[in-house]
């Protein structure tokens, strides 16, 4: 009778335990669950980026900020924001790195931050959105990881250059040759990718492809992010510059300025 009781006293106890454990917050649900309350945010901005085509003018310049890695950083994100705020610009690109463990709860809450921009942004996968079940996450929540639009005159393709979270067909220099091939009207080209092709944990396979194309095309601007420091060049001595943007701890991102064919670029400190 004593050993029944104690068997009965013992399994209430971890009813009690398990029932506890489930309420809690802390296991609520899997970092890694795809229960993502946001989703297609590219296909969202870009329309209402669209939305504003017909209000261009070749005598106005166009103006758009270039940001990256934000990741995990919301303070300095929120501060960047603000500055971004009391500019002139039509939108803003984000290079990757939107998260540091692609974590459901980081996406959206870098999301909340950002969508406090006046503009819409549009972006491109980091090797840091792509841990674990990360690279489903930003489908759900952003969409395809190659994609384009045009604004006028322009024409904006978002790479995927993460070659060591996936494989060697990384980046599809294919589809990315066949984006700047169709860009009718578009002679300002730019191509927006997190990891520069000259950069270590690129794909060396790839890297003359991709430069190449840059210098074929034209292109106006290579923009990447992913080494969390400021850097402009023509890397291959081709006329093709090469800008890569801070993370947003570093307080800094460019502000890019076209007027018909000529763009220029800054760093801006904020």
């Amino acid at each position: 009778m004593k050993h029944t009781y104690l068997r009965l006293l013992c399994g209430w106890l971890l009813s009690v335990s398990l029932l506890s454990f489930s309420s809690c917050d802390l296991f609520e649900y899997h970092p890694y669950e795809g229960n993502i309350e946001f989703k297609n945010l590219t296909a969202e901005h870009v329309a209402r980026i669209k939305a504003t085509e017909s209000s261009l003018s070749p005598l106005t310049p166009l103006r758009f900020a270039f940001i990256s890695d934000t990741q995990g950083f919301f303070a300095e994100t929120k501060d960047m924001v603000n500055d971004i705020n009391r500019r002139d610009v039509a939108f803003v690109l984000h290079g990757g790195d939107l998260t540091n463990y692609a974590f459901t709860d980081e996406f959206e809450r870098m999301h909340r931050e950002l969508a406090k921009l006046k503009v819409p942004y549009v972006t491109v996968i980091g090797n840091h959105d792509c841990l674990g079940e990360g690279t489903k996450l930003y489908q759900r929540m952003y969409g395809p990881l190659n994609h384009s639009f045009t604004y006028g005159k322009n024409k904006f393709i978002f790479l995927n250059t993460n070659f060591l979270e996936f494989n060697e067909s990384v980046p599809d220099v294919n589809w990315l040759q066949q984006e700047l091939q169709n860009a009718p009207g578009t002679p300002n080209k730019f191509v927006i990718s997190h990891i520069s092709p000259d950069n270590g944990e690129a794909n060396p396979h790839k890297e003359r492809a991709y430069s190449l194309l840059m210098r074929q095309y034209d292109v106006k601007l290579s923009l990447h992010g992913h080494t969390h420091n400021y850097r402009a060049d023509q890397l291959y001595d081709d006329g093709i510059l090469y800008v890569t943007t801070a993370s947003a701890d570093k307080r800094s991102y460019v502000l890019v300025t076209v007027l018909g064919d000529q763009v220029t670029y800054e760093k801006i400190d904020f």
